[in-house]
């Protein structure tokens, strides 16, 4: 029988945590280990996860005391990864969940058999939300072979191979890209609905938009693919604040020669790939 265990950072969640948790304990699969990382929270979000370990054994809780400071994609890893060093039980898969979710019946075991193909190292669902209209639907277009960071599935060979999740804007990107140039696929599977009960929504800040032009640049997608992928990003969210701050971010990261997060092999491969799929749906 194949094992998973699931990481889960938490931050000020009281509000949709006790939705998330009983979704999670209601699977008819349970997972060998579900840790949950308070990570700094303010309001009544580690009292609701002690309540919920001292009636399941298969959950454990830590606290985490980071910077209040709002860092895209850095700090939620951080979080994800001071949990994985938590585990102690062997597993097949490592799942990392946000705890604004609903996952639906059968979550966990319909993503476990979406790996029985050795070829795939990273499986999700798909993310709807609720609209004005009160129905549930994917709020944004999305490529179809891009899971989103907030329900990411990995075999464990697949993450030993990209070397685990890096601490920065795009990790959710880079993770996949670096499993292509392993040889893995990404599997969406887009008949599993996950509920996002907190709307991403269509407004970048000016500071995560020019981090994400920074990813950009830190990829090694290059300056062509890099204006290339901000251009999308401006179609996609309709923004022309994203589109300016991003192509700010990646040109400043050009001309100051930022560190890059993969290797020379590895930026090749990854131009190659986003140069075929750039203007994908």
């Amino acid at each position: 029988m194949k094992t998973f265990s699931v990481v889960v950072p938490v931050h000020n969640e009281e509000k949709f945590l006790p939705l998330f948790l009983k979704s999670v304990c209601s699977q008819n699969l349970l997972p060998e280990e579900l840790v949950l990382i308070d990570d700094n929270s303010k309001d009544k979000t580690k009292k609701m996860m002690l309540d919920y370990q001292d009636k399941n054994n298969f959950i454990r809780v830590f606290s985490l005391k980071s910077s209040d400071e709002h860092m895209p994609g850095a700090k939620v890893v951080k979080a994800f990864l001071f949990g994985h060093s938590k585990l102690t039980k062997p597993y097949d898969f490592l799942l990392k969940l946000d705890a604004d979710l609903i996952l639906p019946e059968k979550y966990f075991q319909l993503i476990i058999n979406a790996f029985s193909n050795p070829k795939i190292g990273i499986v999700g669902g798909t993310l709807i939300e609720l609209t004005k209209y009160g129905t549930w639907e994917n709020a944004h277009p999305m490529k179809t072979s891009h899971v989103r960071g907030g329900l990411k599935a990995y075999s464990t060979k697949c993450y030993k191979k990209i070397g685990g999740l890096i601490p920065e804007m795009g990790w959710d990107t880079v993770d996949e890209l670096l499993a292509n140039y392993h040889g893995y696929q990404v599997k969406v599977l887009n008949k599993l609905k996950v509920k996002h009960l907190r709307p991403i929504g269509n407004v970048y800040s000016r500071n995560s938009s020019y981090l994400q032009g920074q990813a950009f640049y830190k990829m090694r997608y290059g300056v062509i693919i890099g204006v290339l992928a901000c251009l999308k990003g401006f179609f996609i969210k309709k923004s022309l604040s994203f589109f300016l701050w991003s192509i700010l971010g990646l040109l400043n990261s050009y001309l100051k020669k930022e560190p890059f997060i993969v290797t020379k092999d590895q930026g090749e491969f990854i131009r190659k790939f986003r140069f075929k799929s750039i203007f994908r749906s």
